[in-house]
């Protein structure tokens, strides 16, 4: 009886090891100082193969932040869903936020702190992922707080994604606002601020 032949091991696509690649350098340095040359070395391939996938370096940042913008959004409505309306304070959404972009660190440090202002696309990504945000915080901030209007739970929303940004931003740059504190008394900063933001109880 001939032998069982065994499928290879499942490889990620060359595509997804470009963006991959090219994320760990867009994280280490300003974006664009990075050429695809710089990508296709650090990936090992020759920078002929990256133009067989990607016209540019601006379609692979395009690519990675759509990709990130839908999970930083799942992640929102996931915290929001098992922790936030359960403990009935938007603060609370803060700490599993910060475990959460430091399990993805790189991905999050392009997000929030190197692509910022790149170009008109990257910014067009941002200001999309912030409409879909929006009904999410403010379903979050009307069933945590009680008694919301819907425009009133819109300000919040809008307030707490500018929150979130500049937040993230610290916390991944290791900014002035984060360095003095330190982890765990940033975190009780911006839950404090959250629940501010939401007239909701702080934990």
């Amino acid at each position: 009886m001939p032998a069982t032949l065994k499928r290879p091991a499942h490889r990620p696509s060359r595509r997804g090891v470009i963006v991959e690649t090219a994320f760990e350098l867009f994280a280490s340095r300003p974006v664009d100082s990075v050429t695809v040359a710089d990508i296709a070395a650090a990936a090992e391939m020759t920078s002929a193969a990256i133009y067989y996938h990607y016209p540019s370096r601006e379609e692979i940042l395009l690519e990675g932040l759509r990709e990130f913008a839908a999970e930083y959004v799942g992640e929102i409505e996931r915290i929001a869903l098992e922790v936030v309306i359960p403990a009935r304070n938007m603060g609370s959404l803060v700490e599993p936020l910060v475990a959460w972009l430091s399990d993805n660190r790189t991905s999050s440090t392009v997000y929030f702190v190197q692509s910022r202002g790149a170009s008109q696309q990257v910014e067009a990504i941002r200001r999309s992922n912030a409409l879909v945000l929006i009904p999410v915080l403010s379903s979050a901030a009307k069933k945590a707080r009680g008694r919301l209007s819907a425009a009133e739970a819109s300000v919040v929303a809008v307030a707490m994604i500018a929150q979130i940004e500049i937040f993230a931003s610290a916390f991944l740059s290791e900014g002035r606002s984060f360095t003095p504190l330190g982890r765990r008394r940033f975190i009780q900063s911006g839950a404090g601020l959250a629940d501010r933001i939401a007239g909701t109880p702080t934990t």
